[in-house]
C-alpha cells in the first residue's frame, strides 16, 4: 500500500495490520538521527462512568507506574531521557494517546518497555494516592484559565442521557466523592483497563532507521500480545440515540465572568459528527469565510467600526466524536463589550447572504489548489510529533491517507458545503459573551471550575434582529445588497497563490552556515544561507532594527509597540490571503528593537515585504490621520488585556521567570506595571511622528534563509532600506547587558500578583560561563539529574504538577534551571530542591557510575546531533545566536566535537560539580496571596531554617532598588575590542571579561566593527 506523503518526507512508509488486528504504520529512514512511537487508543474520557469524572485521565496516568518486566516506578522516563528523547501522554474525549521519542539506538529497548504498557502493566495499588495527588495538581494548573472553564460550561450543559462529558479529574472527584459513594476506585481503574484497552482499537506509529521488514518484525513480537477483546466503541450518531446538547437547553445565552482580562462573544453550533467526511470537508467552506479577514469580510468590517479584535471560526477539536463543532469567536474591544446585538446583527446578514448566494465552486477549487499546495511542500517534523499524528490519524482515516487525509480537500462537494451552511441558524446557536463586566450577572457557578456563569434566554429584541438580517432578502440578489450595505461582500480570488515554485540555482560552494553578505547602508550585518538540504520554494526572512529611541523609556517601548500593531492592523485586509496562502509575516518590539519577520513561499515573499515596509512609513506620520482611531483603539484595548494579563494573571511560575529577568537585563526590558502606568497617558497624538523618529537614527541586521539566492538576499534589504528611507547609521551601539548574579546564594521573596491563583513556585538557578566546555556538562548533569528530579519531587515527593530541570544559555551565561509550582509552603519546596541537589551533586561526585554516565553522554551526544527536520527548524538554530549578536552559528558543532573529543570523562564530570557547587545560585520565590490553606506538610517534616549567608531579598520593590542602584553606580563600559574572521562565514565580537560584581556591561561600536571587517 502506497502511503501518500508531502515530498519533505523521505523516509518510506508502510502499513500492517498484527493478527491482534492492531494498525500500525512505520517510517523507514536509515538517515534519521531520532526515532519515536506513539500509540492511540480510541477510549477516552467519554467511555468512562459518568459518575467516576476523570477516570480514564486517571488511568493513563497509572499506566506509567511500571510493567512486570519493568516493576522499577519512574524507570521508563528516567532512560527515556537519558536516551536524548523525552515521552509524554494525553487523554481526549474519545481517544487516549501515548508518545515518546528517543535517539535511534535505543528504538528497540524503548519499545519493549512501551509495548508493556499495554500487554502487562502493573498499576500498582500503592501508587493510587500519589497519582490522584497528580491528577489534583494538574486540574488545579488550569483552574484558572478560560479555556479549561469554557469545558468545564460545556460538560455541565450536556444532555444528561448523552455519554458525552469532559473531566480532569481531582481529589474531590477521585478520592472524595468515590469514597462518599462507596465505590472503589483502584477497582474502577481495572475494570476500565479491562473493558476498553483492545488491541483491535489500538493505532501505532514507529519510525526508525532500521529497514520496513526490521521494523515489522520488532513491533511484531513487541505488540502482538496486546489482548484482542474485539471491542467495537460507537461513534457519532451511533454514540447515543440521544443528543448530546437538548435544543432548548444550547440556544441559550451563556455569560461568563473570567479571572483574566478577557473579552469575547462566541457564536456555536452543533453539527453531526464531520471526521466520515475528510474527503471533501463541507464544514471547511463555511470556517475559511467565517474567519476570512479580507476585503469585505465580517471580520474586516467589524475592526473598521472597532468593535473587534479579531475573529477565528474553528471546530470543537479534540471535544469532537459524538459530534462536531462550529465556532465564531470574537475579542471584543472595550467599547463593544455591550454591542452584541451589533456584532451579531453583522455576522446572520453575512450568514444569510452566503446560504442565499451558495456555496461557489470556484471558492472550493480555490481552497482546494491552495491545501494541495499546502501538502505537497508540507514541512517533514520530529518523530516525537509526526508519530503520534499518524497513530491519531489512522483511527479515523484510511492508511494511505493518514498524511494526507487531515490537509487534503478530494471532492469538491458543493451540496455538503451548502448543507453546513444552511444549519447555521438562529433556532440553533449558542451565544457565549464573557467578560469582567458581566460580573454581577453571573450568578451562578459551573460544576467542575466553580468558575462565575449564568444561562439566560436570548432576548426578544436580538432574536427579532438577527432573524431579520438572516432572513433580509428572499433572493439571492436582495441578500447580496443587504449585506453590500453593511460593507460585506465574498472575497476576490486569492493574488498570493503562488505561481512559481521552482528551486534556485545554488551557489559553489554554498556555505553550511549563514555567511556574512554586504548589506546595504543601514543593515551593514547581513547573514544568508541558501537551503540545499529541504529543497522546498520557501524562505525566512529576519531583520532587527535598532533604533536609538526605543531603549530609553518604557513610554517610547509603548509608543513603538503600538505603532507595530498598528501596522499589522492596517494591513490585515491585504496581508490575510497572503498569510492562507503560506506567506506572512510579524512586526514587534523586542529588548529595543523592531523585530520584523517574514516567510513562506518565496514566489510573494518580496511582495510581501514591500508592502509591509510602505505601510510603515504611512503609519505614525506628523498627521492625525496617519494613525486611525479605530486601530489605534483596538491595539490599546488589546494591549491593556494583555499587559492586565501579564501583570496580574500570570501563573507563579511565569511570574518568577518574568521577574528574573526583569532584574538580569536593562536595555528594553520593563514590566508589564510600567507599561500599564504608560499606556494610561498614551494618546493617538503621541503616536505622531513616531515613525520619523524611530528611523531617524538606526542600525540594522537581516538573516536570509530558504530558497534565495544571495542577489536575492541582498536585493531584499536593500528594497526595504530605500522604502523606509533611514538617513543615518548609529555611531554606537551597547551590547546587551546581562546581571552576573552575586556569588553564593541569593533568594528574592516575591508576592504573587495573581489573587485567584492557589500556587506558590520556586526556580532555583546557577549560573556559570557561557563556554562550550560549560554548555556540554551542564548538558549531562541535566541528562542524569532530570528523570530522578522529576521522580523524586513529583512522583514521589508530590510537590507539584509542574517540576522540571532544564539548562540553557543566555547571552554572557549558562544557567542550570530547577522549578516547582507547587501548593506546599513554598519554604518547604526549596528545601526539597535543595536537599535534592545536596544528595545528587555527592552522588555524582562518589556514586555515579560509568554504564549511566556512558548513556547519558551518548544520550546528550544524540540530541546535539539531531538534525532539522525542516527550514524552520534550523532558522530557529541560528536565531538566538542571532539576536544575542554572538554570531556563534557553529556553537552546537563546537559542542559536538567537544563531546567527542574524549575531554568529557566520568572523572572531568566529577571535577565539574565542584564549578556548580561554587556557582552563583539564584532563587525566585513567588508566595501566593488567595486565602487558601497550604497543603499540610508530610508526616515529620519540617521547614528548615534558612543559612546565615543567605542573601535575602525581600519584596518586589527592594530587588528592582537593589537592580537599578547596581546600574547607577556600577556601569562602566569596556576597555577592550576584538574582532575575529574565520574563513569568511563567522566572527563574533570578543569582550573583555572585566565587569563590576552584578554586571556585564559593555558597549560596541558598529564604526570600529565595521573598520576591523
Amino acid at each position: 500500500m502506497e502511503i501518500h506523503k508531502p515530498d519533505a518526507h523521505r523516509r518510506e512508509y508502510a502499513y500492517f495490520e498484527l493478527p491482534n488486528q492492531l494498525k500500525v504504520v512505520v517510517g523507514s529512514d536509515p538517515h534519521c538521527d531520532k526515532a519515536g512511537a506513539a500509540l492511540t487508543v480510541n477510549t477516552g474520557l467519554c467511555d468512562e462512568r459518568k459518575d467516576l469524572p476523570g477516570l480514564a485521565h486517571f488511568l493513563e496516568h497509572m499506566l506509567f507506574t511500571g510493567t512486570k518486566k519493568y516493576p522499577k516506578e519512574g524507570e521508563y522516563s528516567e532512560f527515556v531521557k537519558q536516551n536524548g528523547g523525552t515521552t509524554n501522554a494525553n487523554t481526549g474525549c474519545y481517544t487516549t494517546n501515548y508518545m515518546f521519542q528517543v535517539k535511534v539506538e535505543a528504538l528497540e529497548e524503548t519499545l519493549d518497555r512501551f509495548a508493556r504498557f499495554f500487554s502487562e502493566p502493573l498499576l500498582t495499588k500503592d501508587c493510587t494516592d500519589r497519582e490522584i495527588n497528580a491528577v489534583d495538581s494538574e486540574f488545579q494548573a488550569g483552574l484558572t484559565h478560560p479555556a479549561w472553564r469554557d469545558i468545564g460550561i460545556l460538560n455541565m450543559s450536556a444532555n444528561p442521557a448523552h455519554p458525552f462529558h469532559v473531566a480532569c479529574g481531582n481529589n474531590k472527584m477521585l478520592r472524595d466523592d468515590p469514597k462518599e459513594k462507596g465505590l472503589d476506585l483502584y477497582e474502577e481503574m481495572l475494570k476500565f483497563y479491562r473493558d476498553f484497552y483492545s488491541a483491535n482499537g489500538m493505532t501505532l506509529s514507529v519510525i526508525g532507521k532500521e529497514s520496513i521488514p526490521e521494523l515489522e518484525a520488532m513491533i511484531r513480537e513487541k505488540f502482538s500480545v496486546i489482548v484482542n477483546k474485539n471491542l467495537s466503541l460507537p461513534r457519532g450518531d451511533a454514540v447515543s440515540d440521544q443528543p448530546p446538547f437538548l435544543p432548548k437547553e444550547w440556544n441559550r445565552l451563556l455569560l461568563q465572568s473570567p479571572v483574566k482580562d478577557v473579552k469575547t462573544l462566541k457564536f456555536s453550533w452543533v453539527l453531526p459528527w464531520q471526521a466520515p467526511l475528510w474527503r471533501s470537508k463541507p464544514k471547511a467552506y463555511a470556517t475559511h469565510l467565517l474567519g476570512h479577514e479580507g476585503s469585505g469580510s465580517l471580520t474586516a468590517r467589524l475592526k473598521e467600526r472597532g468593535l473587534i479584535a479579531s475573529c477565528v471560526s474553528s471546530g470543537g477539536g479534540w471535544l469532537e466524536g459524538a459530534f462536531s463543532l462550529l465556532h465564531v469567536q470574537f475579542v471584543l474591544t472595550d467599547g463593544a463589550v455591550h454591542e452584541v446585538e451589533e456584532i451579531g446583527k453583522l455576522l446572520f446578514t453575512y450568514i444569510g447572504m452566503l446560504q442565499k448566494v451558495g456555496a461557489k465552486q470556484w471558492i472550493l477549487e480555490e481552497m482546494q489548489r491552495l491545501h494541495r499546495i499546502q501538502f505537497k511542500f508540507m514541512p517533514d517534523r520530529q518523530p516525537f510529533s509526526l508519530a503520534a499524528s499518524i497513530a491519531a490519524n489512522l483511527q479515523v482515516h484510511p492508511p494511505a491517507e493518514v498524511l494526507s487525509g487531515p490537509v487534503l480537500i478530494y471532492d469538491l462537494d458543493v451540496t455538503g458545503a451548502q448543507e453546513i451552511l444552511e444549519r447555521l441558524t438562529l433556532e440553533a446557536v449558542r451565544v457565549t459573551h464573557q467578560a469582567k463586566v458581566l460580573e454581577e450577572r453571573c450568578t451562578e457557578r459551573d460544576s467542575s471550575y466553580d468558575s462565575p456563569m449564568k444561562f439566560e434566554e436570548l432576548p426578544d429584541a436580538w432574536r427579532e434582529s438577527w432573524c431579520n438580517a438572516l432572513h433580509a432578502g428572499s433572493t439571492a440578489e436582495e441578500a447580496v445588497k443587504a449585506a453590500e450595505a453593511v460593507g460585506l461582500h465574498l472575497p476576490h480570488p486569492n493574488p498570493f497563490i503562488p505561481e512559481d515554485l521552482d528551486l534556485k540555482a545554488l551557489a559553489t560552494p554554498n556555505p553550511v552556515l549563514p555567511r556574512r553578505l554586504q548589506g546595504g547602508e543601514v543593515t551593514r550585518y547581513l547573514f544568508h544561507r541558501q537551503d540545499d538540504v529541504f529543497l522546498q520554494p520557501k524562505a525566512l526572512f529576519l531583520c532587527v532594527i535598532r533604533s536609538s529611541l526605543m531603549p530609553s523609556t518604557a513610554m517610547n517601548a509603548l509608543r513603538a509597540t503600538v505603532y507595530t500593531h498598528i501596522v499589522q492592523e492596517a494591513l490585515s485586509e491585504y496581508s490575510y490571503d497572503a498569510d492562507i496562502a503560506n506567506c506572512s509575516y510579524s512586526l514587534d518590539i523586542g529588548e529595543g528593537s523592531i523585530i520584523f519577520m517574514a516567510g513562506g513561499f518565496h514566489d510573494k515573499l518580496g511582495v510581501l515585504i514591500q508592502a509591509v515596509a510602505q505601510k510603515m512609513v504611512e503609519i505614525g506620520t506628523s498627521s492625525l490621520d496617519s494613525v486611525p482611531e479605530n486601530y489605534y483603539r483596538i491595539v490599546v484595548d488589546r494591549l491593556r488585556d494583555g499587559l492586565r494579563n501579564q501583570a496580574f494573571h500570570s501563573q507563579p511560575l511565569s511570574q518568577a521567570k518574568l521577574r528574573f529577568n526583569e532584574l538580569s537585563r536593562r536595555v528594553g526590558v520593563f514590566a508589564p506595571e510600567e507599561f500599564l502606568k504608560e499606556l494610561e497617558l498614551l494618546t493617538r497624538e503621541k503616536i505622531c511622528g513616531i515613525v520619523s523618529e524611530l528611523f531617524s537614527c538606526c542600525h540594522a541586521e537581516a538573516m536570509i534563509a530558504g530558497n534565495q539566492t544571495p542577489e536575492d538576499a541582498q536585493k531584499l534589504v536593500r528594497d526595504l532600506e530605500e522604502t523606509l528611507k533611514i538617513p543615518s547609521t548609529m555611531q554606537e551601539l551597547k551590547t546587551i547587558e546581562e546581571a552576573a548574579v552575586p556569588s553564593g546564594r541569593t533568594l528574592w521573596n516575591l508576592e504573587s500578583t495573581d489573587k485567584d491563583d492557589p500556587n506558590h513556585a520556586v526556580v532555583a538557578k546557577w549560573q556559570l560561563s557561557r563556554g562550550v566546555r560549560e554548555a556540554c556538562f551542564l548538558q549531562i548533569v541535566n541528562k542524569i539529574l532530570s528523570p530522578k528530579f522529576f521522580d523524586i519531587l513529583r512522583t514521589q515527593q508530590q510537590l507539584g504538577y509542574v517540576v522540571g530541570m532544564g539548562i540553557g544559555p543566555s547571552t554572557h551565561f549558562n544557567f542550570l534551571t530547577a522549578q516547582v509550582q507547587t501548593e506546599f509552603p513554598p519554604d518547604y519546596v526549596r528545601s526539597r530542591i535543595d536537599a535534592f541537589f545536596e544528595e545528587h551533586f555527592k552522588w555524582l561526585e562518589e556514586g555515579l557510575e560509568e554504564e549511566e554516565f556512558q548513556t547519558c553522554l551518548k544520550g546528550a551526544l544524540s540530541e546535539l546531533q539531531m538534525k532539522p527536520k525542516n527550514l524552520s527548524e534550523e532558522f530557529g538554530r541560528y536565531q538566538s545566536e542571532f539576536f544575542q549578536r554572538t554570531y556563534d552559528f557553529d556553537r552546537r558543532d563546537r559542542k559536538i566535537q567537544f563531546l567527542e573529543s574524549g575531554q568529557v570523562t566520568l572523572q572531568s564530570l566529577r571535577a565539574f560539580v565542584a564549578e556548580i557547587r561554587a556557582a552563583p545560585l539564584f532563587y525566585v520565590q513567588v508566595r501566593k496571596v488567595l486565602d487558601k490553606e497550604d497543603k499540610p506538610l508530610p508526616e515529620n517534616a519540617v521547614v528548615p531554617k534558612d543559612p546565615p549567608d543567605l542573601r535575602i531579598l525581600q519584596g518586589y520593590e527592594e530587588g528592582r532598588q537593589q537592580r537599578d542602584e547596581l546600574f547607577r553606580t556600577k556601569e562602566r563600559r569596556s576597555k577592550t575590542f576584538k574582532e575575529s574572521l574565520k574563513d569568511g562565514t563567522k566572527f563574533r565580537a570578543n569582550i573583555s571579561n572585566e565587569h563590576p560584581p552584578w554586571f556585564n556591561l559593555s558597549v560596541l561600536c558598529v564604526q570600529e566593527v565595521v573598520r576591523h571587517l
